[in-house]
């Protein structure tokens, strides 16, 4: 099991939830996200160390060294940091 770590937030750990943002949102993380489909680029975060997999392509493309949230799960322990 993955542990994520949202720098300033805490750490939980990652159970087989559809996405990384459904794993921080059931953990009761304050996490920016609108459309969850990689359309709009809203949970965009900078992934400061670990390794994740796309589980959709989404729409929207990140920035250089940034994540959506709702289009990754972690293969490894993660740290996170929002922008």
């Amino acid at each position: 099991m993955a542990k994520i770590e949202v720098i300033g937030q805490g750490e939980c750990e990652f159970d087989d939830q559809f996405s990384m943002l459904e794993a921080l949102d059931e953990n009761g993380f304050d996490m920016p996200y609108s459309c969850r489909g990689g359309n709009c680029g809203a949970c965009a975060v900078r992934l400061i160390s670990g390794e994740v997999e796309e589980i959709q392509t989404p729409i929207y493309e990140p920035g250089e060294g940034e994540i959506l949230t709702c289009s990754v799960i972690p293969l490894t322990d993660v740290v996170i940091e929002v922008i």
